[in-house]
């Protein structure tokens, strides 16, 4: 397949997704420990196309990692070990189908602030992962149970790729919504055949779904003040004016301080939890409800649970949240 092909305002998005799980913090494993089983030396790449160069942002080193360390580690990081196999599964296949792109992307255009490595461990800027060291940490006297499953749904999906037009897609997910995912072209412009709205029943269930957050006057001024042309003045109760959502309730446009602005732009700028919100001024703060956690593009996880437990297969789940596309085997 053609897997080196890009549509160059498309990878432009920079998969604004990935934001979803966040990271413990702790010691990573430094790239030249040779000796533990899950890490290579500098020189493993060349000869085991398999290993993976992660740029630990926080401790600012690089960490090469097995093919199988890697996806167990972005499933750590970014799905709850407690959700059906066949959910895992799904993000697992993901996981390595948004790793092939930035491979790609990085051996045609590298970014000189990754020091060699393909992705970071960042979930705001790529995928998560998290070490063997850090699963430990966090899942405490369940690791071990929680690292064999992981493991096997890593293992039975090995090689599986999610490609549209032979090529690899953007695996874009989010932890869940309000019912609907949303299209790439509402959320960030560019229209991805791939990447279109489709009903997502189970997310409504999430005891996460539905989420208010009160920002004090003072929080809300600082926080738009990244957005051009916003300019807060007289009372607070008349800072935010019309909102226009559309009919599955995201938010196309808000007026704030005069000016119009995506939800999508307010929502990354007030830290929401998403762009399907409603908002009200009471008690002397700015109120924010919110549906759904995540830009709500692609795969929902929870979702995905949802599927699996109703019967759904890992396949029939991916097929399900991305539009038109195959799973083919890269090996």
């Amino acid at each position: 397949m053609g897997i080196y092909k890009f549509i160059a305002v498309v990878l432009a998005l920079s998969m604004i997704l990935m934001p979803l799980a966040a990271l413990d913090s702790g010691q990573p494993e430094v790239e030249n420990d040779g000796e533990k089983d899950n890490i290579s030396d500098e020189n493993t790449e060349e000869e085991n196309p398999q290993a993976v160069k992660v740029f630990m942002s926080q401790d600012d080193l690089v960490l090469t990692v097995t093919m199988e360390e890697y996806l167990v580690g972005v499933l750590a990081a970014e799905m709850l070990p407690t959700y059906h196999e066949q959910a895992l599964k799904a993000q697992a296949v993901a996981a390595y189908t948004y790793l092939l792109r930035k491979i790609a992307e990085q051996k045609t255009k590298p970014d000189e602030a990754l020091k060699g490595a393909y992705l970071t461990n960042d979930s705001s800027a790529h995928q998560g992962y998290l070490t063997e060291e850090e699963r430990k940490e966090k899942w405490g006297d369940k690791a071990e149970s929680y690292e064999k499953k992981l493991q096997k749904a890593v293992s039975e999906v090995s090689g599986k790729v999610i490609t549209y037009e032979s090529e690899p897609i953007i695996a874009a997910f989010h932890a869940n919504n309000n019912g609907v995912t949303h299209s790439a072209k509402n959320v960030w412009g560019n229209d991805v055949p791939y990447l279109q709205s489709v009903t997502s029943v189970g997310d409504k269930l999430s005891p996460d779904c539905i989420k208010t957050v009160a920002v004090t006057p003072q929080q809300f001024s600082s926080a738009v003040s990244v957005l051009d042309g916003c300019e807060l003045s007289g009372e607070a109760k008349n800072w935010v004016g019309k909102i226009k959502a559309d009919s599955h309730g995201y938010v196309e446009s808000v007026e704030v301080g005069g000016g119009t602005y995506t939800g999508m732009a307010l929502r990354e700028a007030v830290g929401l939890r998403s762009a399907v919100f409603k908002y009200e001024f009471k008690d002397g703060n700015l109120h924010f409800t919110t549906e759904g956690y995540g830009h709500g593009v692609g795969m929902s996880q929870y979702g995905a649970d949802y599927m699996a437990r109703q019967g759904s297969t890992w396949e029939e789940i991916l097929k399900h949240y991305y539009t038109g596309v195959k799973i083919e085997d890269y090996r």
